[in-house]
């Protein structure tokens, strides 16, 4: 978990750096994505057990 933060902020650094070339709007709709592909598979490995 550590490690996605970690490419989270790394990630955002590098867009701020690069004087925002990578629209919000993209950004958060890649993050949103992530974060629920993130809490389908932890929904499924909970019902699993």
């Amino acid at each position: 978990m550590h490690f996605v933060s970690s490419g989270i902020a790394i990630l955002s650094e590098e867009a701020a750096a690069q004087s925002s070339q990578v629209s919000p709007y993209v950004f958060g709709a890649f993050a949103f994505v992530a974060l629920t592909a993130l809490l389908v598979l932890v929904m499924m490995i909970k019902v699993g057990d």
